[in-house]
């Protein structure tokens, strides 16, 4: 077999627009391992092809050990996302109310959930990983759902908000996790997502596939596939550095019946932009080295802010408190 027909090799059709029209964009990860990542030339969805691993055993048993080297969140891990889940909140504040149910979708240790039970929200989380699950129910008292969303039987217009922070990615089948996640919804529901940007130029080429994340969005691929299972988006951010997507869709009542899901050119714009993207490209901008010392000003903040503490929920009781009477209650 030769190379071009390698190239043309599609085990898994694209979950957007269900062509097997690919092109390979690279065959190595960030861990410097063989990884095949292609993207479908109708739509631009991009995707792990063949699948790394074994979604529902890694999710469940060995992504935060290998992500993080831990069972249970340590507390720098606690600190580090209790600051992320303030900020979280303070993007979706002004779409919630007093009295809203929500879904959080990848709950992980449980801080973002127990910000939003300290404020007073009725909140359910679904976490895949037995150990971080625990440690959430044990540390906070929190309503945590163990498993992947595909496998989750639950009511039908159950919540007013879904929240999925960095999830989408690591979904084995996107559309299906939303399809579910729409029927929980109530009408005119509201679903924050947020995801990697693969047009994002603030990291290094060779770290822009991740072998943990088997799918990767630009904003048109994202929008589209929400589109596909009967939400509409009301809401689209960029961050500042170009690395995060940030979308509110709202559940629609009528399902948008559509029969093509391609987006022309889309895939050819996405090539276009990682491949003026190099590693020459890369460090004569001013990212890494700005990245650079941002971690290392986190790493001296995080060793400080978590002095004196033993427990998680002490850390976040400490620095939410301080916090909770900047937000909006009503």
């Amino acid at each position: 077999m030769n190379n071009q027909s390698i190239q043309k090799l599609c085990s898994i059709p694209c979950n957007l627009c269900e062509s097997r029209n690919i092109e390979e964009l690279s065959l190595i990860g960030r861990e410097r391992k063989y990884l095949r990542t292609v993207i479908c030339k109708e739509c631009g969805l991009i995707w792990s092809d063949p699948r790394p691993m074994d979604p529902r055993k890694y999710y469940k048993d060995k992504y935060r050990m290998e992500y993080k080297g831990v069972i249970e969140p340590k507390l720098k891990h606690i600190y580090r996302a209790g600051i992320v889940a303030l900020d979280r909140f303070k993007k979706i504040e002004s779409f919630l109310y007093k009295g809203a149910k929500i879904l959080d979708i990848g709950s992980g240790g449980g801080e973002f959930m127990y910000l939003l039970t300290k404020l007073g929200y009725e909140t359910t989380g679904i976490e895949p990983n037995i150990g971080y699950a625990k440690y959430s129910r044990r540390e906070y008292g929190l309503n945590i759902i163990t498993g992947l969303v595909e496998d989750i039987d639950m009511s039908a217009s159950e919540y007013d908000v879904v929240t999925m922070w960095h999830v989408l990615e690591h979904t084995d089948n996107p559309f299906l996790v939303l399809s579910h996640i729409n029927r929980w919804l109530k009408n005119e529901g509201t679903l924050f997502i947020e995801v990697p940007n693969v047009e994002a130029i603030c990291q290094a080429p060779i770290n822009r596939f991740h072998f943990a994340h088997l799918y990767s969005f630009n904003l048109k691929t994202v929008e589209k596939i929400g589109i596909k299972a009967g939400f509409y988006p009301i809401v689209q951010e960029i961050s500042a550095d170009g690395g995060n997507l940030f979308i509110i869709f709202q559940k629609t009542k009528v399902d948008k019946v559509q029969d093509n899901w391609k987006i022309k050119g889309n895939a050819q714009n996405i090539i276009k932009i990682l491949k003026k993207h190099t590693n020459i490209h890369h460090y004569i901008s001013p990212y890494p080295y700005s990245r650079f010392l941002k971690k290392i000003k986190r790493i001296i903040n995080e060793r400080k802010a978590i002095r004196g503490f033993s427990r998680g929920k002490e850390i976040l009781d400490y620095y939410y408190n301080k916090e909770i009477l900047h937000f909006k209650l009503d």
